[in-house]
């Protein structure tokens, strides 16, 4: 390859608001010293798989059909995610690297669960439901892959909670030492889990951007051996967080108007409409066999859900109005969006509204998947010889992020909707 190597590093849940502390660390310090720079939009819902995926195609949900982190499995307590690459429905920036020879290598990147490049491994959970971690990461990961996943397992923290972060960076440091990727798309979680459990704001951010420049010393320590010079790197993020005040469990108003029935356990039983939740926003189905009466039920329950304050849903989205506005479309016949800070909860056993005042509030203290314009941005920092020192393109949509690093590669992607920060490369 004559161009130089491209190393995207997305370090989950960074918002705008972290840049002045990361940049007194001396990993996220040399990387952000003067970089290209832009303030991004993500696409709706703000959630990692969608954005991740719109990361890698320059395209919206409508168009990569990742409209969700997990699948629509209705009454499944812990659906299958969107792990798997042959989901994604588009041509991506990494299939078109691929395609002029360039080596490719992703760790831990969103929707690459079998993707067919030279090095590959990715995100992966739910390995009850298909034959157990040995079986899924055989079928999940490349070759040299699964060869990487076995030599660094032991780095995986399992307790008290499964933690990634130690494994990713060491994978990809050996990554690039011995294989010496063209291209490498990784993808670090800490920030993100730390914001989920303690909240937005808080010391606790602080303390995981600390552990997240740990994770860039020890990739850029292994940078430095193949040649830093040499390489275009850039830093991404996919979405921010809000604080948490309040579970909106439609299911439940669903349940008492006869549109879906459950043992009275939890367990669902049938359904003529059910919420697949995003986060802080859903998505609702509509059985095709719905009858007209239980249709307009339907219809008359949201339009109650609207005019009462107690629920914060703020507005209910067609399809093809969510398509419209935000690029998102899905298999789903309304998208709910809430006021900020209230997840659309796909519940079946709890009250329609529980309040974080409330004793069984439970659950995580902040979360996203809420509009997009809400709260703190993403972010894209870039470094490199492709890229102008200092340069800012001022905002932008997330779908502008992989037409931008194509350019930089030198790679034609004509499926994108987005268009190139133009401003940011040399």
């Amino acid at each position: 390859m004559n161009s130089p190597r491209l190393l995207v590093i997305s370090v989950d849940a960074m918002e705008d608001v972290d840049e002045a502390y990361a940049r007194t660390l001396p990993a996220f310090g040399r990387i952000l010293a003067d970089p290209a720079r832009a303030q991004i939009q993500a696409v709706f819902p703000t959630l990692t798989y969608p954005n991740h995926t719109a990361q890698i195609t320059g395209c919206p949900p409508a168009v990569t059909g990742i409209f969700n982190n997990v699948q629509m499995q209705a009454g499944v307590d812990h659906p299958d995610w969107f792990w798997w690459y042959k989901l994604i429905q588009v041509p991506t920036l990494l299939d078109r690297a691929a395609a002029l020879g360039m080596k490719i290598a992703t760790v831990q990147w969103p929707v690459t669960a079998g993707a067919p490049f030279d090095v590959v491994v990715p995100e992966i959970g739910n390995e009850d439901r298909t034959g157990g971690v040995e079986a899924t990461m055989r079928a999940a990961c490349s070759e040299r892959g699964y060869e990487l996943f076995e030599a660094h397992r032991d780095k995986i923290i399992e307790k008290p909670k499964r933690n990634h972060g130690p494994f990713a960076a060491a994978v990809a440091a050996e990554v690039l030492r011995a294989d010496r990727p063209d291209v490498m798309f990784l993808h670090l979680v800490e920030l993100d889990a730390a914001r989920h459990k303690h909240g937005p704001r808080g010391p606790h951010v602080e303390e995981a951007l600390r552990t997240v420049d740990g994770r860039l010393a020890t990739i850029l320590a292994a940078l430095d051996e193949i040649g830093a010079d040499e390489t275009n790197i850039v830093i991404v993020s996919d979405h921010g967080q809000l604080d948490v005040v309040q579970h909106t469990n439609l299911n439940t108003l669903l349940a008492q108007r006869g549109l879906l029935a459950t043992d009275g356990h939890g367990h669902l039983l049938n359904w003529d409409a059910y919420v697949h939740s995003s986060g802080l926003s859903g998505q609702l189905f509509v059985s095709p066999d719905i009858t007209a009466e239980k249709r307009r039920r339907l219809e008359d329950l949201l339009d109650e859900v609207l005019a009462d304050p107690t629920y914060r849903i703020r507005k209910v989205w067609t399809a093809r109005d969510a398509r419209d506005a935000f690029g998102l479309d899905g298999p789903f016949d309304y998208v709910l969006e809430s006021d900020p800070g209230v997840i659309v909860g796909g519940a079946l056993d709890r009250r329609a509204v529980v309040r974080n005042t409330d004793p069984d509030f439970g659950g995580n203290l902040g979360n996203h998947g809420h509009h997009p314009g809400a709260g703190g941005q993403p972010v894209f920092f870039a470094t490199g010889p492709a890229f102008v020192p200092g340069a800012d393109a001022g905002r932008h949509k997330m779908i502008d992020e992989a037409p931008t690093l194509a350019r930089a590669l030198g790679v034609e992607l004509p499926a994108a909707r987005g268009v190139a920060m133009e401003d940011l490369l040399e």
